[in-house]
C-alpha cells in the first residue's frame, strides 16, 4: 500500500474518511490510488485522444478500476483538471536571475509553458486561469524577468500581458490544415496568397512559434532601447 506521505492533504484526508465510513457502514475500503497515479491517467488520455474524452468514467478505464473508483480522491472533473493543470505548470522551471541574460530567462520559460500547451491539446484555457489565481509562481517569474531587464511601472504588465496573450491565443484558436503546395490550384486563390502558397514547404509549427517569440523579444528590447536617454553631442 502507498504511505499516507505520498499523498496530498486532501488524497490522505478522503482516504482516511472514507475508512471511518467503510467502519461504520460497512461499504468496504475505496481503491488505493496516489495523486500522480490518477493525475498520469489523465495525461495520457489527453495526449492520446484529446480533452474533451477526458471524464470520470474514461478515467475509471484507464485507472482499470470501477467507474466509483476515482471519486475517493477527485470530486468531479474540474478538480481533476486542476490538479492536472497543477502538475503541468509545476514541470516549468524559472531560471535563477543570475543564470543568463534575461531574454534567455524569459524564452526559456515560454518554451517550457508552450511544450506543455503543445504536448496536452485543449489544456490551455485550465493553465491559464490556474496562472492567474492559484497557482501563480510562473507569472511572478515572468514579471521578476521583466522587471530584471529593465522594465518599470505600467510597462511590467503591457509586457507580461503580451506575452501571455501570444502564449495562449496560439491554442484558443482553431488550427488550419497548411496547404500542400502540389495540392492547390492556383486559380482558386488570389494572386497574392497563390504566389505565397509555395513558400510554406517546410515550414513547421515550431518555426511559427520560434518567430513569434523571437518578434517578442526583439520588441521588448526595443522598447527598453527607447527608455535610454539619448546622449547629447
Amino acid at each position: 500500500m502507498t504511505g499516507a506521505r505520498e499523498r496530498s492533504p486532501q488524497i490522505a484526508a478522503k482516504q482516511a474518511a472514507a475508512d471511518t465510513t467503510s467502519r461504520t457502514a460497512k461499504r468496504g475500503k475505496p481503491p488505493t490510488l496516489t495523486e500522480e497515479q490518477i493525475v498520469d491517467a489523465a495525461l495520457d488520455i489527453i495526449r492520446a485522444e484529446g480533452l474533451d474524452a477526458l471524464s470520470m468514467r474514461r478515467l475509471s478505464r484507464e485507472l482499470g478500476r470501477s467507474a466509483m473508483a476515482p471519486y475517493w480522491y477527485v470530486s468531479d472533473k474540474r478538480e481533476l483538471l486542476d490538479l492536472v493543470a497543477r502538475k503541468l505548470l509545476s514541470e516549468v522551471a524559472v531560471p535563477e536571475p543570475d543564470s543568463g541574460p534575461w531574454e534567455e530567462r524569459l524564452r526559456s520559460v515560454v518554451t517550457g509553458i508552450d511544450a506543455r500547451l503543445h504536448d496536452h491539446p485543449g489544456i490551455a484555457i485550465v493553465m491559464l486561469e490556474r496562472m492567474r489565481s492559484t497557482d501563480q509562481r510562473l507569472m511572478n517569474g515572468i514579471l521578476e524577468i521583466l522587471l530584471s531587464a529593465g522594465f518599470e511601472g505600467p510597462q511590467v504588465f503591457l509586457s507580461y500581458a503580451m506575452i501571455h496573450t501570444y502564449l495562449f491565443g496560439r491554442y484558443q484558436v482553431v488550427e488550419l490544415d497548411t496547404p500542400d503546395p502540389d495540392d492547390v490550384d492556383p486559380g482558386d486563390l488570389d494572386d497574392t496568397l497563390a504566389r505565397l502558397v509555395p513558400h510554406l514547404t517546410g515550414l513547421r509549427g515550431r518555426d511559427f512559434f520560434t518567430y513569434g517569440v523571437d518578434t517578442i523579444i526583439e520588441g521588448l528590447k526595443a522598447q527598453l532601447a527607447a527608455k535610454k536617454p539619448k546622449k547629447s553631442r
